[in-house]
């Protein structure tokens, strides 16, 4: 009979085991994704269509599309991130993960060169990510959002 219930435990810890480490990343992945493609590319497949040009372009196809879009969601969905706002716990999560590739410094440098012009064609500042509304966050400043003049940044480089 003990060896009934131990194997039992064991079939239940098994289990468990998998699931939090295969089973909810998965899940985790695909229900934030869903939720910030929305936000990063409000144009649609063009604009996620000329990111993954761009990055097979210095990267030299040696990332698949499933890990360029994993990467770039990742670091352009943190920076929309707003720190008073109340997000979405699959979103959260996902975004504080590590992310699947890394990057060599020179391919770092076009990545946030292309990353910072993002998107091209718009001139004014990101969209926040915000999954409820939040009188007080609206009312805070976004200090994350600030872009600091250049002169000021030459001093700093100088």
């Amino acid at each position: 009979m003990l060896i009934w219930i131990f194997s039992l435990l064991f079939l239940v810890t098994a289990s468990c085991f998998w699931f939090c480490r295969q089973l909810l990343p998965a899940i985790i992945r695909k229900k934030a994704q869903g939720t910030l493609h929305k936000v990063i590319f409000p144009e649609g497949e063009t604009q996620k269509l000329a990111v993954l040009k761009t990055f097979h372009g210095f990267t030299k196809e040696r990332f698949s599309d499933e890990q360029i879009m994993d990467y770039f969601m990742k670091i352009k969905g943190l920076q929309n991130l707003s720190i008073g706002s109340s997000t979405n716990f699959w979103v959260k999560k996902y975004l504080l993960s590590p992310t699947k590739i890394k990057l060599n410094y020179f391919e770092q440098v076009k990545f946030y060169e292309v990353f910072m012009n993002f998107p091209a064609g718009k001139a004014s500042s990101p969209p926040i990510i915000e999954m409820k509304n939040n009188s007080n966050a609206k009312e805070q400043e976004k200090p994350f959002n600030k872009v600091q003049p250049k002169p000021f940044l030459k001093q700093e480089l100088a």
